[in-house]
């Protein structure tokens, strides 16, 4: 269904939306690397969110105005791994010859599984995200030699920026280390890998997917078993279900962003606000 939109969206394109003259134009898909991205190129560059802040990568249908933007963009950064296909599928269908850089496919770190798929939600770890901006800054590079130079150093500034946060990170849960996670959906698995918590449950097994009644019990008997302090829902998704796990476990519900919003519209303060609520939720 999404492949038939993105042809019928490109077959309607008519004149280009257009950018400021010379401007180099590089699209991220969402929210997260759209911030990161944006200080790596630096100014004089035009960078463009797709997926606007605060919904979710996983589920975003671009509009015709969105493949406009696409078509004139020599850089197209997602993160890859199942989380924002339609990225690129709409590059191909647009026509546009943006170079296309699938971050999590091209880093190298150990991934996890959810069931038989690979957990995409790498950018819940800092030091993957000081990674991932070192791979924006050479992509430009060989989008825009010219500049390559200025974006190295503002590569290298982020991810020195980056793991620095994730350092900040590791010693701020410190209090909360070994507590026991129960979120919505199998968002989280790569922030407690790294900073030191663990997922006992998921509401809903995959994205998209609403919960059955058979995993929402199975999540309030793995709190009871394992004596998991709250219930975490996410702003870009419904919170009945989580809400009524936690009703039926006794236990409060709080919220944990895997994508930015406009409460937390920076990747450093979508990490630093999900460690707070962390350690409101769980000492």
């Amino acid at each position: 269904m999404r492949a038939l939109r993105a042809a019928a969206l490109a077959a309607a394109l008519g004149l280009g939306l257009g950018s400021p003259a010379g401007a180099l134009t590089v699209v991220a898909s969402f929210q997260p690397l759209y911030d990161v991205l944006t200080r790596v190129a630096g100014p004089g560059v035009q960078v463009e969110r797709m997926a606007p802040a605060g919904s979710s990568p996983h589920t975003f249908d671009p509009t015709v105005r969105d493949i406009h933007r696409l078509r004139e963009a020599a850089l197209a950064v997602m993160a890859g791994l199942g989380a924002d296909s339609w990225l690129d599928r709409y590059v191909r269908a647009s026509g546009s010859r943006a170079r296309v850089l699938k971050l999590g496919e091209t880093m190298t770190f150990a991934k996890l599984r959810v069931g038989t798929a690979t957990d995409p939600h790498w950018w819940l770890d800092a030091s993957l995200m000081a990674q991932a901006a070192l791979r924006m800054g050479a992509d430009l590079a060989a989008v825009d030699p010219a500049n390559a130079d200025r974006y190295a150093r503002n590569a290298r500034r982020e991810a020195q920026a980056l793991n620095a946060l994730h350092g900040d990170l590791r010693r701020t849960l410190a209090p909360v280390r070994g507590e026991k996670l129960v979120t919505f959906h199998n968002a989280f698995g790569y922030f407690a890998r790294a900073y030191g918590l663990e997922v006992a449950a998921t509401i809903a097994p995959l994205h998209g997917v609403e919960p059955s009644v058979q995993s929402m019990v199975r999540a309030v008997q793995v709190i009871r078993a394992t004596g998991a302090r709250a219930v975490f829902s996410e702003p870009q998704l419904p919170p009945g279900p989580a809400g009524t796990v936690a009703r039926e476990a006794g236990v409060p519900l709080y919220t944990l962003d895997p994508e930015g919003g406009p409460a937390a519209p920076t990747y450093p303060q979508m990490m630093r606000l999900n460690r707070d609520t962390l350690l409101r939720a769980l000492r």
